[in-house]
């Protein structure tokens, strides 16, 4: 929302025919700047809350106001009819309000509640140690099936493959007539049917696993022939190289494990994803 041509560049999108979307903590959106977004052609917005009060949040983003902040801004998108969901990094700091934060996001009126569970990269190598346990882990993914099925609004959640795995696991994986009880949803994207392309032109898996697959601007801006060619996204797309636990488990096509988070804590893309405990018998 500094950027002076942002509107310019979601209007560029849109012309292209891409479906634009942005990310926010609530910094200047403002009545003014909602109306401004909507002409310009914003389909949705994603509003980052990381506690259910400003003391859990403002602390997690180190930023007093933080929390009013984007609070505010949800109850503006909302006024101005704005499509937006709320997005939650998991840690050991707010585990324990995931149900208040998710209580808040119904009642500030977002369509979806997105919870991310912590991979230590980038700003997230600061709260490395924060990251969950497998037991807390497992006991999470319980409690966002049993919220899953019923909060009043989508739950989505990402950066936990094994979410897929606990879906299918819970025999409520299943329809009923025409109507399917819940939708399981799928594993690790990543490299899959996600890609995500850096602010250098890097093709990455995702946002949190910081290797290159390829170069746009050394390529002459050829994504497919990236996409296509790449071997680490090939290595990324054969769960048959996989390690450890994640090799051996009869999930690893549904949920892959978090390639980002095995990079992230063992220097290894392949390895199995940390903070699983399912098939290791590690309830630590």
């Amino acid at each position: 929302m500094e950027r002076s041509d942002i509107f310019e560049l979601i209007q560029f999108g849109r012309d292209l025919g891409l479906r634009m979307v942005m990310a926010t903590c609530g910094y200047l959106v403002d009545k003014k700047s909602i109306t401004k977004l909507k002409e310009a052609g914003l389909l949705a917005l994603s509003i980052s809350l990381d506690g259910a009060s400003a003391q859990t949040h403002d602390a997690f983003r180190r930023t007093k106001g933080a929390f009013d902040s984007a609070v505010e801004a949800a109850r503006i998108a909302r006024r101005a009819d704005m499509r937006f969901q709320i997005n939650t990094t998991i840690s050991k700091l707010n585990l324990t309000e995931v149900g208040a934060i998710a209580k808040l996001a119904e009642e500030l009126g977002a369509y979806c509640f997105n919870p991310f569970i912590l991979v230590p990269t980038g700003r997230g190598e600061e709260i490395a140690d924060q990251l969950l346990t497998p037991a807390e882990y497992e006991k999470l993914l319980q409690d966002l099936l049993k919220l899953k099925l019923k909060s009043a609004i989508e739950v989505r959640v990402t950066c936990g493959p094994q979410f897929a795995r606990m879906c299918r696991q819970s025999k409520l994986v299943s329809s009923q007539g025409s109507q399917t009880i819940v939708n399981p949803g799928s594993g690790c994207m990543g490299g899959r049917g996600f890609g995500f392309i850096s602010y250098k032109g890097d093709v990455q898996t995702c946002g949190f696993l910081g290797i290159s697959a390829g170069s746009l601007i050394e390529n002459n801006f050829d994504f497919a022939g990236i996409w296509q060619s790449s071997q680490f996204l090939n290595e990324i797309r054969n769960p048959s190289l996989y390690k450890d636990a994640c090799g051996l488990c009869e999930y690893i096509n549904i949920c892959g494990g978090c390639r980002a988070r095995a990079y992230a804590m063992t220097g290894d893309y392949l390895a199995t994803d940390p903070i699983c405990s399912f098939g290791r018998g590690d309830k630590s």
